[in-house]
């Protein structure tokens, strides 16, 4: 059975945090908003670097908790609500949501750029026929997402986007994988995966029967084995298995 489409995580896979503004510039930034966030909205009470530090910590402790256990996406608004509340801060859940939204640093202001090969690669894949989709565990999706992939030179109207916190699951569950070849209406065999994690990308994948490649990074799982291993993303193109599917269309 060929493969018709190449599946990529996103971070450190096509893009890289080159030129990350220093902790204190993200919580410099992070207070900024969080005060303008209050001032917009009428809520009175709170240190606001303070407020967006602890709703940051509970969020990001919480996706760490998830990947250590069940791999269920979890209800951030609901805990940055509660951490503000713990704060004597009244946040409903849809203000939640939006505190976090506007506290997030992203894109290329958070120092985001992608790989100089990462574009081409996708262009030469897309011009060999296959369909390209994205697999990427991460907490903010939507237009935000979307509009960090343009800033980044990434929008190749992609087949497929499947991101974990609008899926509900995180990489190395199958059902973020699986919602992906849903969408495509592919085998997973049909489907390569493309990432840097060897215990989200690789082995996530294979559990499925998807051959995976993994961009050569520091390990994370021992007894994973990579079906092709590269540093450089446009050593993609000389996957003997990508060359092979591109010639049996």
């Amino acid at each position: 059975m060929p493969v018709r489409a190449v599946l990529f995580d996103v971070g450190d896979t096509l893009w890289h945090a080159a030129e990350a503004p220093p902790p204190a510039e993200f919580r410099r930034r992070a207070a900024e908003r969080a005060a303008a966030f209050l001032a917009a909205n009428g809520i009175e009470g709170g240190d606001p670097d303070r407020l967006a530090r602890a709703c940051w910590d509970a969020m990001d402790g919480a996706m760490r908790a998830a990947r250590a256990g069940d791999l269920v996406e979890p209800d951030y608004a609901a805990i940055a609500a509660e951490a503000a509340a713990a704060l004597g801060v009244r946040l409903d859940r849809g203000l939640a949501a939006a505190f976090l939204e506007a506290i997030y640093v992203s894109g290329a202001e958070g120092g985001k750029a992608a790989y100089p090969d990462a574009r081409p690669t996708l262009e030469a894949l897309r011009a060999r026929g296959f369909r390209l989709g994205i697999v990427t565990n991460r907490a903010f999706g939507g237009d935000r997402f979307r509009a960090d992939l343009r800033e980044a030179g990434l929008d190749i109207d992609w087949d497929v986007i499947a991101v974990s916190v609008e899926v509900g699951y995180l990489k190395p569950h199958p059902r973020l994988f699986e919602a992906a070849l849903e969408t495509l209406g592919l085998q997973p065999a049909e489907a390569a995966m493309v990432g840097n994690s060897l215990a989200e990308d690789i082995a996530g994948a294979q559990r499925l029967g998807m051959p995976a490649a993994w961009k050569r990074s520091r390990p994370d799982a021992d007894g994973v084995v990579p079906d092709f291993t590269f540093d450089r993303v446009s050593e993609l193109l000389d996957w003997s298995l990508l060359a092979e599917a591109a010639r049996v269309r």
